[in-house]
């Protein structure tokens, strides 16, 4: 009788002791995969350094695992449209302007976070610098200018004068005549720093007057077609 009870319990306390082994060998197998699974790595971050406002542009990351797990992709961008916001490759707009709108450069932040089926991740950042071309080159013209010569009707002449121009302002006085103008203009495509063509609006008129322009980076000439009179100005220092 001892015996058979001395058997009971040895079973009972193997049986126990299975379950708990059983039991503590499935918990640790999540543990133990963590404690084993690696990061995934970033091989390739593709992303522009600028781009022009309203521009859609497309933001990529490569990037492998070393378990092979499937990967999460969570991109942030301080500003602007994600459209597709998933997966490695992504497309993004930039901050929108209305047409006769101009803006200084801004910079735009990118984040994208990549996570594994275990909970590990890694994080890559970029800057992005949003631009404005007519502000670009608005700025290269900003400055203050003598008026050195002029030309009606293909005639040279000296003349007398000076202009301030701004970002987006301009003031111009003839002392020939003591005329003096000012306003806002605004450049129109095709455009670049060394030529295009730029639209007028003095105070008080609403429709522009029209020249085109040539720049050096010393010298600005604008001619008038409507009028055939063109003007040289020679930028102060």
């Amino acid at each position: 009788m001892d015996l058979l009870k001395c058997m009971f319990f040895t079973t009972r306390s193997a049986v126990f002791i299975l379950l708990t082994c059983q039991l503590f060998i499935f918990s640790s197998c999540s543990e133990y995969e963590q404690w084993t699974n690696d990061p995934p790595e970033i091989n390739t971050f593709t992303i522009p350094t600028e781009v022009r406002y309203g521009e859609t542009v497309e933001l990529k990351i490569g990037v492998t695992d070393p378990e092979n797990d499937d990967l999460t992709y969570i991109w942030e961008v301080s500003t602007g449209t994600l459209i597709v916001d998933e997966g490695a490759r992504v497309q993004w707009t930039a901050p929108e302007l209305t047409d006769s709108e101009i803006a200084p450069d801004e910079k735009v932040t990118v984040h994208v976070t990549v996570r594994d089926k275990g909970e590990e991740s890694v994080i890559e950042s970029a800057t992005i610098i949003v631009y404005s071309k007519a502000f670009r080159v608005a700025k290269a013209l900003s400055g203050t200018y003598e008026l050195v010569r002029a030309q009606v009707d293909g005639e040279t002449t000296e003349a007398f004068g000076s202009m301030r121009l701004t970002t987006s302002t301009f003031s111009r006085d003839y002392q020939g005549d003591g005329s003096f103008f000012y306003g806002s203009y605004r450049l129109i495509e095709p455009f670049d720093e060394s030529k295009g063509i730029i639209y007028w609006l003095s105070d008080g008129n609403t429709q522009p007057t029209v020249s085109n322009y040539t720049w050096d980076g010393e010298l600005l000439v604008l001619y008038w077609t409507a009028t055939a009179t063109g003007h040289v100005y020679q930028k102060l220092k």
